[in-house]
């Protein structure tokens, strides 16, 4: 293996190592994304740092050049994790279909509800339902004591009209 594959081997994995612990304290990307690109990283440096070990397996393999076999090692690592982020992003389509649908479910049986609760050709006298909630602000300038001021949002249901 060349000296200048080497050396292009530890500064690559280096800086990727580098990167992705930084995004990890971050809190960008979580630990067990994380692992992988921290041991492909290690990988890298392994075999930078040893090239007896790549280089007695290409031959072993009948690779005409170290390089090849490193190119090969790669190219086969990233597909392979490719495909694994694959069937997770194929896992989550299905989870948000499900959750969307739920969603649409739920809303309908609320209108349903409702609509059960307030009904136009009803005999009885309906009352509006009125809700009042309490809304806090709290004004972020006075850093010792800040001033808290209470409103109230009255809310009326439109459809008793």
């Amino acid at each position: 293996m060349s000296i200048i594959l080497r050396l292009v081997l530890i500064v690559g994995a280096l800086l990727t190592l580098i990167y992705f612990l930084r995004q990890i304290r971050k809190r960008r990307l979580q630990i067990d994304y994380a692992l992988f690109w921290v041991a492909f990283s290690c990988l890298l440096l392994i075999i930078a740092v040893f090239p007896t070990i790549i280089t007695s397996l290409a031959q072993v393999l009948g690779f005409v050049s170290p390089a090849n076999l490193v190119f090969l090692l790669i190219i086969f690592l990233l597909v392979v994790r490719i495909f694994s982020l694959t069937l997770k992003l194929s896992k989550l389509n299905q989870r948000t279909e499900e959750l969307t649908s739920r969603l649409a479910l739920l809303e309908k049986r609320e209108e349903e509800r409702c609509g059960e609760h307030v009904s136009v050709d009803s005999k009885e006298s309906v009352e509006p339902v009125v809700s009042v909630e309490p809304v806090v602000s709290i004004d972020s300038k006075v850093r010792d004591a800040p001033a808290i001021e209470a409103d109230l949002v009255v809310s009326a249901d439109p459809t008793w009209f």
